[in-house]
């Protein structure tokens, strides 16, 4: 009866080892969720007061720390990515009157870029309707990986429909369609 009991403690203290060991290599590897918070509000000093950060999320797949947020009540949502390890910010697409706040590497100037309004028309045509006879949900500003987008979201028909147009081009990126009953 002892030999089995000796087996699974073995076990549970091999896992116990196992959890420390990876809770250490993460806690020496890299940055605290509240110390990458802390560094990008040090980047955004200026404008920190009004800022409200909405995701800190790790991916430890790409070594960075993603940080979403909101200046002001604006609708538009804006990113940062930083080095999870070195804290050195990478991406940052905040700006206010068009100018980056920080040194922003992957910023392309657009000057050719579709409104809200226009992205609202396109989202609309695509179904054969016009903007009169829908009902906008939401509408909103958004930035992927960088890009600038609008998502649209609407009720025609008692139907849902979702819409991520690209800012730069007009395209549709993603539709979906709900069905309510």
């Amino acid at each position: 009866m002892k030999r089995p009991l000796v087996i699974i403690l073995s076990i549970v203290g091999i896992i116990l080892l196992i959890g420390i060991g990876i809770l250490i290599y993460f806690n020496v590897t890299y940055l605290s969720k509240s110390e990458a918070r802390e560094i990008f509000l040090e980047d955004v000093s200026k404008y920190k007061d009004n800022i409200h950060i909405s995701k800190v999320e790790l991916d430890t797949e790409e070594n960075l720390y993603e940080i979403e947020f909101y200046y002001l009540n604006q609708d538009t949502e804006y990113e940062c990515k930083m080095d999870a390890k070195t804290g050195k910010i990478i991406y940052n697409n905040f700006r206010l009157n068009n100018q980056p706040v920080t040194n922003n590497q992957n910023n392309t100037n657009q000057s050719s870029e579709i409104t809200l309004a226009e992205a609202k028309m396109i989202a609309v045509k695509d179904i054969n309707t016009t903007e009169n006879s829908v009902n906008f949900i939401e509408t909103k500003t958004d930035y992927d990986d960088g890009r600038k987008n609008y998502e649209i979201e609407f009720i025609y028909n008692n139907n849902k429909y979702s819409y991520e147009i690209d800012a730069s081009t007009g395209e549709i990126l993603s539709f979906d369609k709900d069905i309510r009953r």
